[in-house]
């Protein structure tokens, strides 16, 4: 994940280091870069080389950032698998069931 220095980036106020979400360039040019406080919605990279080849060139050039691994959550907070779809209900059944036909 690429992470921004926000005080190294010149940003002052009370501002965490944020991970970065999205680059959207802007049709009379710069980019909207969009960061995020929550590492779980940043753009995540296969690497660190892959991580600063994305920057090169581009409008994270203005800001001071590092590159931090994907953190792997413990399998205890680990999501649990999806519930198994419940079975098909019959429309016109429950209709019936209910006198409305």
């Amino acid at each position: 994940m690429i992470m921004c220095d926000v005080r190294a980036s010149g940003i002052t106020g009370d501002v965490a280091d944020s991970y970065l979400v999205s680059v959207e360039p802007l049709p009379n040019g710069g980019a909207h870069v969009l960061w995020t406080d929550e590492p779980d919605q940043a753009m995540v990279f296969d690497d660190a080389a892959a991580a600063a080849e994305f920057c090169r060139d581009s409008a994270l050039e203005m800001f001071v950032v590092s590159f931090v691994p994907v953190a792997i959550p413990s399998p205890s907070l680990a999501k649990q698998p999806p519930a198994p779809p419940a079975e098909p209900v019959n429309l016109a059944d429950e209709l019936r069931a209910m006198g409305l036909m």
